[in-house]
């Protein structure tokens, strides 16, 4: 039996609303339940249990939403662009929709930092004071157990206003920080509490300074 041609497809897509709140396993079973759906003509391993294959180029923290998503998959022919968003839309919720689709250009190992949004309620003078701070200790899981980190040694603020920061941390494979690590650190150093927050990622980008595509 002669290979099957496949192509290469990176499916770019936005997690929002009460979206935010489904798991990477289950947002992994619901892109393959949607592909199912959709009969979009994926490749699937080979084997006796064979199954549609995607992978995410970088896992998004539960909660936290995002507009410039991305899995890699296979095509086994030809389809338009518009045609593949299309159909990924009609077998997808609401509150997760494709965007875009093209050949990937990196790949998710070039991948060294993430943009987010986010709009919160506190006391906007004492999270100045906090920002400010030389230090921002929190503590992070790891596959070695619980390491404390600095978190002002790897936060950069692009932007800050009265319940709005727009900042990065990195991001990837060897090193990623949850942008909800900032907030709680936050809470627990000044002793305040955040009345409601919501965190988006806005863009992902490599170690050269590009958009990750």
């Amino acid at each position: 039996m002669a290979n099957t041609v496949t192509k290469n497809i990176r499916v770019f897509f936005s997690k929002t609303g009460r979206a935010i709140y489904i798991s990477h396993l289950d947002l992994y079973r619901l892109f393959q339940r949607s592909i199912k759906r959709s009969k979009l003509p994926v490749w699937e391993t080979e084997g006796f249990n064979p199954h549609v294959y995607i992978t995410f180029a970088l896992p998004l923290a539960l909660g936290t939403a995002g507009l410039c998503e991305s899995l890699d998959m296979k095509l086994t022919e030809d389809i338009s662009r518009e045609e593949l968003i299309s159909r990924f839309n009609d077998a997808l919720p609401r509150d997760i929709r494709v965007t875009d689709a093209a050949e990937p250009v990196y790949k998710p190992t070039e991948i060294s930092m993430s943009e987010y949004e986010a709009n919160f309620e506190c006391d906007g003078a004492k999270f100045a004071e906090f920002l400010a701070s030389e230090h921002i200790v929190t503590e992070k899981k790891t596959k070695r157990g619980i390491t404390e980190l600095d978190l002002k040694q790897h936060l950069t603020v692009l932007e800050q206003g009265e319940g709005y920061l727009r900042f990065t941390f990195p991001s990837g494979t060897e090193f990623n920080i949850n942008a909800g690590l900032l907030f709680d650190a936050f809470e627990k150093q000044a002793g305040e509490e955040i009345y409601s927050l919501r965190i988006t990622r806005t863009a992902i980008k490599c170690r050269n300074g590009e958009i990750f595509r």
